[in-house]
């Protein structure tokens, strides 16, 4: 492997979330290291990673797609809750809600947070979708609540006065997690506990 070839994947790895240049270095170097049996198990993983998994059309979830639905799990589960809708900013974090156990409503993620009050909307960030879905929801299975459910943290929160700007016209409840997340909690890494004690206590 050429010094070339090595710096192309390192700047691969840098694109990561949370990855920095020597971490990412650090990722190359530690694969030089297996066998080749595992570099082609690996390299092939991440080629069938889009084919096996699809954007569920209602939530935003990624999904395994060899289920034969068109929808996620809990979307296509006759036994949530379908009058509460609680926000996300990704994947992580409504999985995380998810082992906590404090919760059966249906999800949206978002796909991402605003970065200040003012800052061009990143393109990642699905507001059309969320409003569409939610007054679809309102339409047809009366929605009564929508929980944003983002990090305790600066972007966390202009998201949240963002999305409930957006959500103000549809006249349904908007809650947002209590206290139980202190400031700069990430919801990904969050305990069970926290995450309950956030929703229990969740206000307007």
């Amino acid at each position: 492997m050429t010094n070339h070839t090595i710096n192309k994947l390192a700047e691969y790895f840098e694109k990561l979330p949370g990855i920095g240049p020597r971490q990412a270095r650090r990722f190359v170097y530690a694969l030089l290291k297996k066998d080749i049996d595992f570099l082609k198990d690996f390299s092939a993983l991440i080629s069938e990673l889009k084919q096996e998994l699809n954007i569920c059309p209602d939530c935003n979830k990624f999904f395994e797609t060899n289920t034969g639905n068109t929808k996620c799990l809990i979307c296509s589960s006759k036994n949530r809750n379908k009058k509460i809708l609680l926000i996300v900013e990704k994947d992580l974090d409504s999985n995380n809600i998810e082992k906590s156990g404090s919760y059966n409503g249906l999800y949206f993620v978002l796909g991402g947070l605003i970065p200040g009050i003012g800052a061009e909307l990143p393109k990642e960030v699905k507001a059309k979708e969320l409003y569409t879905r939610a007054e679809k929801l309102i339409s047809i299975e009366n929605l009564e609540e929508i929980i944003l459910a983002f990090s305790a943290t600066p972007e966390g929160e202009n998201t949240t006065i963002y999305i409930t700007k957006i959500l103000e016209p549809l006249n349904t409840k908007i809650s947002r997690l209590g206290r139980g997340l202190s400031t700069g909690t990430e919801i990904e890494y969050a305990d069970s506990d926290t995450l309950k004690n956030a929703l229990e206590r969740r206000r307007v």
